[in-house]
């Protein structure tokens, strides 16, 4: 009788359980576990699942690779990943940091999607790999020692997720003092247009007056633009599409700053003169 044991050091082994029980009763029925004992030890748990000979070890090698990398990635990421945030961005609070292990999770499954390649199928290859040599697994020591390429990768992709967060809200809080300073000002203008005119980005007044033109397409003529909008604080911003789909990021900062002062023109006879 062959005998493989799966240890976990976890205090509150209830979720690993659940799911390896979930198993148990059809890995009995096809004759592949012969006996099946829980036993713990302080703060170890572990589980004797004992096969009748060494081909039906094999296959139970596999699929309790398989048990073990599915709790990995839906069970224990999780809680790695907050306890890699607490270690390496403890200035962030409670919320902040659940905001960035969700995007983190995000964004492993959206590449994921993209390249085919599946972290439960590496995680299972070394779990595999792992018991072919051994009979014994103990999951966090095989997290510790032999998922460190893994465990990298979240960190990695959990300072990449907090910078983006940083840079977002400070841009939010950003955006948040403009339309504050636009609130309290008085509008020089009933309405202003944002249009092309000459290659040119202008801001007219009502009578389509120029204002201010900008001919520099980058972020010191975005910048201008803006400070002059917020400046005037004009009651209606007017955004002239035509010839503006390349400038998206301009017409959703003005969008994000004026709000329902913003009304979008997609052809008028201005528009047709540009």
């Amino acid at each position: 009788m062959e005998e493989i044991c799966i240890e976990t050091e976890n205090t509150n082994p209830e979720m690993f359980r659940r799911r390896l029980l979930q198993q148990i009763d059809s890995w009995r029925n096809s004759g592949l576990l012969q006996e099946f004992q829980e036993t713990s030890t302080g703060t170890i748990t572990v589980w004797d699942c004992k096969t009748s000979d060494n081909y039906q070890a094999k296959n139970f090698r596999r699929l309790a690779a398989q048990v073990i990398a599915e709790h990995i990635v839906s069970e224990v990421e999780p809680v790695l990943l907050k306890r890699l945030m607490n270690l390496h961005h403890p200035h962030l609070g409670k919320e902040e940091a659940k905001i960035i292990c969700d995007k983190v999770r995000q964004r492993l499954n959206r590449e994921e999607l993209l390249t085919g390649e599946s972290r439960y199928q590496q995680i299972l290859k070394c779990i595999e790999d792992f018991l072919r040599e051994r009979d014994q697994i103990n999951i966090e020591g095989f997290l510790r020692f032999r998922l460190q390429d893994y465990q990298r990768n979240l960190l990695t992709l959990i300072n990449q997720s907090a910078d983006d967060y940083m840079i977002e809200k400070e841009y939010q809080d950003f955006i948040d003092l403009l339309k504050y300073f636009v609130e309290i000002q008085q509008p020089r203008f009933s309405e202003m247009h944002l249009m092309r005119q000459d290659k040119s980005f202008v801001l007219c007044d009502p009578d389509f007056k120029v204002v201010h033109r900008e001919k520099v397409r980058d972020l010191e003529g975005a910048d201008a633009i803006i400070s002059t909008l917020v400046t005037a604080a004009p009651s209606q911003v007017t955004i002239h599409l035509a010839s503006l789909d390349e400038d998206d990021e301009l017409v959703t900062t003005i969008q994000s700053i004026f709000d329902s002062r913003v009304h979008i023109c997609l052809g008028c006879e201005q528009c047709a003169k540009e």
